[in-house]
């Protein structure tokens, strides 16, 4: 059994695979975080992570922050008893922080790892925590390694990585037995591939494990990249911590134009068109830092938009504020709602990769996958077809008018 002690005040130096960037020191139940050591302010390396402003440790604590599991997942308090771990933040120094979104990890003191001899592409890791969270059976994380991707996986809902022949990919579990969460993924996916492009989306697809319906989605970080999410984004951009706090709710189409101008990617324009026209049609609500931002290769810094990757509330999730019973019954309000809510594009923006024909048809997809959802009543789908085609009309006008001006 691995050995469940108490952590409260822990040393430890960040690395970037094996380079040292530098040394903290963190009171695991405060969540007070000091630097003790680094390389100059002006150091080109650091400034590329984002640690260029003089709020360097408010920084580092949503790098830190941003390394374990969420605070609002669905079983986190069985996770927490199963690892003997009293918070989130304390769970994650049970490991090294090591993560598939990025390189970054953190070593103990005189500790001589290096990233050869603990990184997930080059090593297993315990399964334990897989079948665990699966199969509900908690008690078995007792027995668990913490070194493992799933601690620094941020998310609410049942979530667990895993390894096969075909690769590594993330199980998540669906929220409603309706089904209905994993419907509008798929559909969310799908979208995205026509918008994107067959290479360039982030596929998601339907498992079964252990009798029971999952969605999977392949790893989508190339071994020499890493995932600079929103609030890294606005940081390298330049911003500081406050103004980037306020920007990456989520980022409204300005401020994350000029973001990601800033820190050098081209063709802005195209990218936001893209990205917010997938956020209006799939009536994605669930857009925050954690589910945008770029892909970085930390060899030679060269940077590539990331495509959306994120589609549990695609095309009609319940959820508390915009339940299924209102929308079937008050399909108006349902309208008023959507138009007010998925109005971001500008005819402004680049929109020459648009075709209207490709989402021709796309609203009977709608239908057919909510068809097979159980015990929700069968007007959803056409509900939220119908809001799908309210706002390809709109994507269409702002096209139009696009076109005129150019």
């Amino acid at each position: 059994m691995y050995e469940k002690r108490e952590v409260l005040l822990v040393k430890r130096t960040l690395m970037l695979k094996n380079q040292e960037l530098l040394d903290f020191e963190v009171d695991t139940e405060n969540r007070e975080i000091r630097i003790l050591d680094a390389p100059e302010m002006d150091d080109e390396l650091l400034r590329s992570l984002g640690f260029g402003g003089p709020e360097r440790e408010a920084f580092l604590s949503k790098i830190l922050g941003a390394r374990h599991i969420s605070a609002g997942r669905v079983d986190l308090n069985q996770i927490l008893e199963g690892f003997g771990a009293k918070s989130t933040f304390e769970l994650s120094f049970m490991g090294h922080g090591m993560s598939f979104i990025d390189k970054l990890w953190y070593r103990a003191p005189s500790a001589t790892e290096r990233w050869e001899d603990i990184n997930f592409y080059d090593n297993d890791w315990d399964i334990t925590y897989r079948t665990a969270i699966l199969t509900r059976d908690y008690k078995s994380l007792a027995n668990c390694s913490p070194e493992i991707p799933d601690l620094t996986t941020a998310g609410f809902l049942r979530k667990a990585w895993e390894r096969t022949d075909e690769g590594v990919q993330l199980l998540k579990e669906p929220l409603f037995r309706s089904g209905c969460d994993i419907e509008g993924a798929l559909l969310g996916a799908e979208l995205c591939r026509i918008l994107y492009g067959q290479d360039k989306y982030q596929p998601l697809y339907e498992v079964e494990r252990f009798g029971k319906r999952f969605v999977a989605s392949p790893l989508m970080v190339g071994r020499d990249e890493e995932l600079v999410q929103g609030y890294r984004l606005f940081a390298m951009g330049g911003y500081d911590m406050r103004a980037s706090s306020e920007l990456i709710g989520p980022a409204s189409p300005e401020s994350y134009i000029d973001a990601i101008s800033r820190v050098g990617v081209t063709d802005a324009l195209t990218h936001v068109a893209k990205e917010f026209a997938f956020t209006d049609l799939s009536l994605l609500a669930d857009v925050h830092t954690g589910n945008y931002g770029l892909f970085r290769n930390i060899e030679t810094g060269q940077l590539r938009v990331a495509p959306p990757f994120d589609y549990d509330r695609a095309f009609g999730f319940p959820g508390e504020e915009f339940p299924i019973e209102s929308i079937c019954e008050k399909p108006e309000v349902a309208a008023f709602l959507c138009a007010s809510t998925f109005s971001h594009l500008d005819s402004s923006w680049d929109w020459s990769w648009y075709d209207a024909k490709a989402l021709e048809g796309f609203e009977q997809k709608i239908v057919e996958g909510h068809s097979r959802c159980i015990d929700i009543s069968p007007k959803l789908g056409y509900v939220v077809a119908n809001l799908f085609t309210m706002q390809r009309d709109y994507l269409n006008n702002i096209v139009s008018k696009w076109q005129q001006m150019a």
